[in-house]
């Protein structure tokens, strides 16, 4: 016999959080599983879904599509409509990660009942040179001052929101490994591949690359390639111009298709993360299940997941010099140290982030709730 019934709402930016998690709890409770979708890649998920899930699943899904801007209020009626829809099927435990924005927070007060529900929270604090970012640390602090029960993805965001909130219920779970299948073999490259993937935004300060990129390539170091791989609405006017040599890039700017992703890290030797800020990341999550060292800045969110020379490597954060140094390093040394990198890696990754841990903490909290 199932433990609970759970109303559980996910907008499409957390699909992929959420799924893997809700894989494995479909099981043990009665979930509910109410989707928001969009025209602009609305389908792709749903299909996504549908093949993770398989034709055993036991989650009953549906699909809310959301036609409207968030700030027509045309769309507040949509809002509206899945809060009800997710309280008529009358659940022991409400969860949501959809933020519902710029309203949605004082419609959960009306409609869900507080101490039922559990709020996911992404950014606790807010990434500097995030988009709308001092509205998105206004909406936070009314999101974190609203719940009781709250979700946070790292020990630094618990920290975080521990710090500044009182008298919170926290449940504080990694974000399990984003799994894209299998990659084909890779065809082995003489050069070294850096990758960036993801969407390119300014506070991941892919512009540090590009003018590290610049250095080594002053220096005559040029047995490697950056891959940058992800959608931007300003590569041409912010990025672009900063490209000195094109012979050292790969790049595919566009959102990038899930069957693709695979094969874009099996194809890559290092990821890298020159960010200046971060609540978490899900890419780390993506590098962590295809064994690819880590480079990123040595910003103290990044800390508790990369140890400089051991299970990945830092440098300083916002300084191009020292990415480049660290790459030059890495470049010369790669045959050297490769290996024992990508092993230490990967006993970071299974004892931290195995989908057995995950889980059983995701158990504990809501049957405890």
């Amino acid at each position: 016999m199932k433990n609970k019934k759970i109303s559980w709402i996910t907008p499409l930016c957390y699909v992929d959080v959420d799924l893997p998690i809700i894989k494995e709890l479909q099981d043990v409770y009665d979930i509910y599983w109410f989707v928001i979708l969009n025209s602009k890649d609305g389908e792709n998920t749903k299909k996504y879904i549908e093949e993770t899930l398989g034709e055993n699943k036991s989650v009953h899904i549906s699909y809310m599509w959301q036609i409207h801007r968030i700030r027509s209020l045309k769309n507040l009626f949509f809002v509206v409509n899945f809060m009800l829809k997710a309280r008529k099927v009358k659940p022991d435990v409400y969860y949501t990660s959809e933020y519902a924005l710029p309203f949605g927070v004082f419609f959960y007060k009306l409609i869900f009942p507080k101490k039922k529900t559990i709020a996911a929270c992404h950014n606790v604090v807010t990434p500097k040179g995030a988009s709308n970012e001092r509205f998105a640390k206004f909406y936070t602090h009314i999101w974190l001052s609203t719940f009781k029960n709250i979700q946070t993805f790292s020990v630094n965001q618990y920290n975080a929101l521990v710090g500044k909130y009182r008298r919170k219920n926290v449940l504080v779970a990694h974000l399990a490994l984003k799994d894209y299948g299998e990659p084909v073999a890779r065809t082995k490259s003489e050069k070294i591949r850096f990758l960036v993937f993801g969407n390119i935004v300014r506070y991941k300060r892919i512009d540090l690359l590009l003018k590290a990129v610049n250095i080594l390539n002053n220096k005559g170091i040029d047995n490697f390639v950056v891959k940058i791989a992800g959608s931007c609405n300003d590569w041409e006017e912010k990025y672009a111009p900063l490209i000195e040599c094109p012979d050292r890039y790969e790049l595919d700017i566009r959102r990038i298709p899930n069957e693709n992703v695979a094969n874009l890290f099996g194809d890559s030797d290092y990821f890298v993360m020159p960010y200046q800020d971060i609540a978490q990341s899900g890419a780390i999550t993506v590098a962590f299940r295809y064994n690819l060292p880590v480079l990123c800045s040595d910003i103290k969110q990044f800390a508790e997941f990369v140890i400089d020379g051991k299970t990945g490597f830092l440098f300083k954060s916002q300084d191009e010099n020292a990415l480049a140094l660290k790459m030059e390093w890495i470049i010369k040394n790669h045959n050297i140290v490769y290996d024992e990198i990508r092993s230490n890696e990967q006993q970071f990754v299974d004892e931290n982030f195995s989908l057995k841990s995950i889980i059983s903490k995701y158990k504990h909290y809501i049957d405890n709730l």
